[in-house]
């Protein structure tokens, strides 16, 4: 069934439909032809897209066949081809056959920024520490964008300054191949040291083990820098204290901060002190 965001276009309805239209919404033009095998796949799986992004692009139809003068206005070439535009202007195109993967992110790159918008939002109010909201606007971006690393390390960096070691240790295990893999590979030993039931045992015979203790339950409740504190202070006694796992936890913490933090960079500081 046709609707407003699938539809077909004509050389007398091209400038109405698709260059004003794309004021609202971003529109994905769809060249095909009734002899064009490839057209057939590529134009079911655009036609889907379209269904499921339910208003957020339109999709243009235009049979080169039955619109010849309308495909020479466009140069078209050859056969599949798409192009997008938005607020009247041309923004991409492509000839040839994509898979729905690539579709999705052509589609992608002409949407709307208001996720990256969520995102940076996040982001944000984790350093300000306002945990609860961060988490809020994280969740909005991953709903919009899907398992998208950046969204994903963020989520992991706000639930452990929430506390949640599980729900992190979930995310960063399963965590996709990314130039931010390295970054939650640092998380992780973070995630793991949350759910360390010993933690919550006071211990008064082993002054390291009790500050270090204390500096997970502080770390737990999101006081991060506290946490820091306490840690660098075992690491000034024993750099290699738990086999490296009292580091390892401190340079978690700075991850779940980030180098956008403006106490970051002091504690890194303190930390090649205290090591070298």
């Amino acid at each position: 069934m046709m609707s407003v965001n699938i539809i077909d276009v004509s050389e007398e309805s091209f400038e109405s439909e698709v260059i004003a239209y794309s004021a609202q919404v971003p529109v994905v033009v769809d060249l095909w032809a009734p002899w064009c095998i490839p057209c057939r796949v590529q134009s079911q799986t655009l036609a889907r897209l379209a269904q499921e992004a339910n208003g957020k692009f339109r999709l243009a139809r235009i049979n080169v066949d039955e619109q010849t003068k309308l495909a020479e206005l466009l140069k078209v070439r050859d056969l599949p081809a798409i192009k997008a535009f938005v607020d009247g202007r041309m923004v991409g195109d492509y000839l040839g056959v994509l898979s729905e993967k690539h579709l999705r992110q052509f589609i992608e790159r002409i949407m709307p920024r208001t996720a990256s918008l969520s995102l940076s939002k996040g982001k944000g109010l984790l350093i300000l520490g306002r945990y609860q909201e961060a988490e809020e606007a994280i969740r909005q971006y991953l709903d919009e964008r899907g398992d998208e690393a950046d969204g994903l390390l963020a989520y992991a960096r706000v639930m452990l300054a929430q506390g949640d070691g599980r729900i992190a240790q979930d995310v960063l295990e399963h965590f996709p191949a990314s130039p931010e893999l390295e970054t939650a590979k640092l998380l992780l030993p973070l995630a793991e040291a949350y759910q360390d039931p010993v933690i919550n045992d006071w211990i008064f015979d082993n002054p390291l083990e009790s500050i270090y203790r204390n500096a997970l339950r502080m770390a737990k409740e999101g006081k991060i820098l506290i946490a820091l504190d306490g840690l660098l202070s075992v690491l000034k006694k024993d750099k290699h204290y738990r086999n490296d796992q009292a580091k390892a936890v401190y340079l978690g913490l700075l991850e779940v901060l980030s180098d956008d933090h403006p106490e970051v960079r002091n504690y890194r500081a303190d930390l090649a002190g205290a090591l070298f």
